[in-house]
Parts: structure tokens; sequence; C-alpha cells
């Protein structure tokens, strides 16, 4: 059954609504899964802000283009499914990977800031760390000149101290 122009401009909509919360977009090529196996994992990335879907690539095209987003060829040549990762991009990257484990669901490309990306560069997103685990580094960042400076003045009151402490026991052997 052909969509009515209503239709279309409704999903090319829902897709620029999505593009428009999206940081980055991951293309998966797929043949042959089971709809159980993709909800499987539609409802693993809902739990890690993103969302799964199996869309018409000449409506995404026309989103992207809205949107002044780049799209590959390529990636438009058969049925895809494009990850909207709106949140943290490693842990999406990551459970994506895992679900193309297997010939039947390949990565083709993504969408990173509006520029075209190929499956290598998808694939180093995943080695990306957490959020958490980068404020973590860069509190660790912070805290490191901080403690260092602590530590140097706290080594020179124990060395003043340890100076005065040795003048006072000579004062009291020479007494």
């Amino acid at each position: 059954m052909a969509l009515t122009r209503e239709q279309k401009e409704r999903i090319v909509a829902g897709y620029g609504e999505r593009l428009a919360r999206s940081q980055v977009l991951i293309w998966s090529r797929f043949e042959k899964v089971k709809f159980s196996e993709f909800e499987h994992l539609r409802s693993t990335l809902r739990g890690m802000d993103a969302e799964g879907l199996v869309v018409k690539n000449t409506l995404l095209r026309i989103a992207l283009e809205e949107a002044g987003w780049e799209m590959s060829e390529e990636l438009a040549e058969r049925a895809n499914l494009v990850t909207f990762v709106y949140g943290d991009v490693a842990p999406v990257a990551k459970a994506v990977s895992d679900f193309a484990r297997d010939d039947r669901v390949q990565i083709m490309g993504g969408v990173v800031g509006g520029k075209m990306i190929d499956s290598a560069d998808v694939r180093a997103l995943i080695d990306l760390p957490t959020r958490e685990v980068l404020l973590a580094r860069v509190v660790g960042g912070i805290q490191a000149p901080i403690s260092g400076l602590v530590g140097t003045l706290a080594a020179v009151m124990r060395g003043l101290l340890n100076v005065l402490d040795a003048h006072r026991e000579q004062l009291e052997n020479a007494s």
C-alpha cells in the first residue's frame, strides 16, 4: 500500500524531530532479522536514551537535507536500521555493534555533527569512555595539581617543624 503525501510529510516531520534531538546517527543494514530481535535491540536502546528505527530512505534523505546533514548514496540502497542517539554515544554504539555481530547485520556508517562517518569510525565510538568516566577524568585532571600543591606545602611545613624540633632538642641538650 502506497503512502499518501500527508503520511509522508508526517514521517519526514518525525524524522526531523528525531534529528533535532540526536547527536549521532548509526546506519545498519540488515537481512533476515527476526522482529523479536529488533524489539530486543529497541528496548535496549530506549534504556540508553536512543532509538532504533527501520527507515524509509528517501524520506529520511529529505529530513536530513532539511536539517543540513549529509547522507551517502550507498546508505540509501537497501533497508536500513538507523539508530538515533540522544544521550551518551559509547554505550549505544556498543549495543548496536553487539547486535551486528553476525553476517545478517552490518554497520554501514553514520553521521556525527552533520558529517558522514564510515563503519570504522562508528566502531571507534565504541572505544569512547562513557560521560561519567570522562567527567571523572576531568575532575581528576583538575584535582591532581591542587593535590600536588597541597602535598608540597605540607612537606615544607613538615620540614620547618623538623628543623624547629631539632633546634629545640639542641637547646635542651645544651642546658
